[in-house]
């Protein structure tokens, strides 16, 4: 079964060639896509230099309007999303395509070890309610970006915008159609923006496409 990794990236230079690295030990014969959303460093040019495709966005569209990109021009019937600052971690990504590929779910998503760079669990809480009330699953980690997923359910479910709400908008879409969601312990570690003030501004404008995407679901759900 091929498998293909879209790999979103903005501005990841000291981290893209790990990731790579990474990835292509764990999955020697996967298809690795690097999506560079319009860098203005170096992160497009290094990992052309890892004999990768590399897509370029001429504009910052972000993280959902790269993975789409990458999910249209790439071919596995198996498709994981590894985020480009993984690094030596991207190889837990493994572990799940292996879910998806026996059947043992269409969606799988990482649990994160551990977290480094401060918050309290908001935006997260937000999340994980909000799928529980909407759908009864209650997951871990419901913002997890790293993920890999059947092709037919991402293209159905994987939304073309959505900000800091893609992953949850991608999980209740996937429930709304009755795709099996399951969540895999794997040693990702998290890292937050910290406690300073771009901190807290992430946070907001993460927790405001969160429940956004909540009320997107909520209205899905009202109509099936």
């Amino acid at each position: 079964m091929k498998v293909s990794v879209i790999i979103p990236a903005y501005n990841e230079e000291t981290k893209i060639i790990e990731t790579i690295d990474s990835l292509r030990q764990a999955l020697p014969m996967a298809e690795l896509i690097v999506v560079d959303d319009c860098s203005n460093d170096s992160t497009g040019a290094l990992a052309a230099f890892q004999c990768v495709k590399v897509l370029s966005h001429d504009l910052n569209l972000g993280k959902a309007e790269a993975l789409d990109t990458g999910l249209r021009n790439s071919t596995g019937e198996v498709v994981a999303m590894v985020d480009g600052d993984m690094g030596s971690c991207a190889r837990e990504i493994a572990g799940l395509v292996s879910a998806v590929a026996f059947d043992n779910c269409d969606l799988a998503i990482a649990k994160f070890s551990s977290s480094k760079g401060g918050g309290i669990g908001l935006v997260r809480n937000l999340a994980r309610w909000g799928i529980y009330l909407l759908y009864g699953l209650k997951l871990a980690a419901p913002l997890s970006g790293q993920r890999a997923a059947t092709r037919e359910l991402l293209e159905q479910c994987l939304p073309k915008k959505g900000g800091f709400g893609l992953e949850t908008e991608l999980t209740l879409n996937a429930l709304s159609r009755g795709y099996r969601i399951k969540e895999y312990p794997t040693n990702f570690v998290h890292r937050g923006h910290g406690w300073k003030l771009a901190g807290f501004k992430h946070r907001g404008r993460q927790f405001i496409h969160v429940f956004r995407a909540l009320l997107r679901g909520g209205y899905q759900w009202r109509r099936s």
